[in-house]
């Protein structure tokens, strides 16, 4: 036995509508919350004293924290300069760059930094063939 399609058909979209009313209220009635955007919080700045080794004396030297260069003119191993860095828990890099002169042997670079209040990194890095270009992280945790 077969029933009246038009019967149906009303029974079947009677049946969609009676479940679309609660749905509709489950669903489409929810207020609208704004994003919630991260507060900004504001950068602890630490002062730092950076000491730099090396055993042989660069012809060009940059280090830089933050896009600021630290070193204004080359020094006798070792270097020490004051700086500030910014949230150092969270971590920051340095960005070393060296160059020596020709037919200087690879030597090794030696960067220490003393934070306010947190204990001392040591980073020790090897140059090759007269360069060195290095992006060192510093954390505490």
């Amino acid at each position: 036995m077969r029933g009246f399609p038009p019967i149906q058909i009303f029974l079947l979209v009677l049946t969609f509508i009676v479940l679309a009313v609660p749905l509709s209220h489950l669903t489409g009635n929810a207020p609208v919350k704004p994003v919630a955007r991260p507060e900004k919080k504001e950068e602890l700045t630490v002062k730092a004293l950076l000491r730099l080794r090396y055993a042989h004396r660069p012809t060009r030297l940059s280090l830089k924290i933050d896009d600021k260069e630290l070193i204004t003119e080359i020094g006798e191993s070792p270097m020490e300069i004051d700086a500030k860095v910014a949230s150092p828990k969270e971590g920051f890099d340095v960005f070393l760059n060296a160059t020596w002169p020709d037919n200087t042997p690879d030597t090794a670079v030696t960067l220490e930094i003393e934070p306010d209040g947190l204990d001392s990194r040591s980073e020790t890095r090897w140059s090759s063939a007269g360069t060195f270009d290095e992006v060192i992280t510093f954390s505490w945790k």
